[in-house]
């Protein structure tokens, strides 16, 4: 039984959105985890070290701290090399933040284009992208992809795959499709709903708050 997708009696695995779309999932979780394996976060900075003396005259070097830069003793010349470390860290982490969302994007669109085939979807995405710029603006851009590509993806985007719970339930769902062990699902979909915040959480009238459809074929 899963609270994150459906197993009907043919072997495929539904995940419901909340915006009520069935997205059947695709044994795709080995590519899933490769996504994005191009994209490499720069080395961390080191930060400037200090030597201390120890029993019987042997020293040693340590990587300097927020504590220990703050010690008396800390030469102006080190104050400044922390100062220097400093600011290369936030570049760092700044750097290294924009290549996360990089590979972020980057897993979604995968989910969207290989993940998941969506049931029910419109024949012509044409003419939706043309209501959704006639009625409130949005402009579709292609983003280098092929057209068809780029008005998928934005349907799914914009129309399915719309919460983070969504998001998890085709994770889940891609895991499950793929034949992770059970042992392995139980772990991930726990840590999916830890991560939502809803791991045992009732809303409000006492039903989970994700789906809560019962996996037949595991009973």
């Amino acid at each position: 039984m899963s609270n994150l997708y459906r197993v009907e009696d043919d072997g495929k695995v539904i995940a419901t959105t909340a915006s009520g779309w069935d997205c059947e999932c695709m044994p795709v979780a080995d590519l899933l985890l490769r996504v994005g394996q191009n994209i490499v976060d720069p080395p961390e900075p080191e930060p400037p070290t200090y030597t201390i003396t120890g029993v019987g005259g042997a020293t040693e070097e340590r990587p300097h701290t927020a504590d220990s830069i703050a010690d008396p003793k800390t030469t102006d010349e080190e104050r400044l090399a922390w100062a220097f470390y400093l600011e290369q860290i936030e570049e760092w982490e700044a750097h290294t933040a924009e290549l996360d969302q990089q590979r972020g994007e980057l897993r979604g669109r995968f989910m969207a284009l290989r993940g998941v085939k969506v049931r029910g979807l419109p024949d012509d995405l044409g003419a939706w992208a043309d209501e959704q710029h006639l009625l409130y603006g949005f402009e579709i851009a292609d983003d280098g992809l092929p057209h068809d590509k780029a008005l998928l993806l934005a349907f799914i985007d914009q129309e399915i795959i719309r919460t983070p719970t969504d998001g998890a339930k085709v994770t889940a769902g891609i895991l499950r499709a793929s034949g992770l062990d059970q042992e392995a699902l139980d772990a991930a979909e726990a840590s999916f709903l830890d991560s939502l915040g809803q791991a045992g959480r009732p809303d409000d009238n006492g039903d989970s708050q994700v789906s809560t459809e019962t996996d037949e074929s595991e009973e």
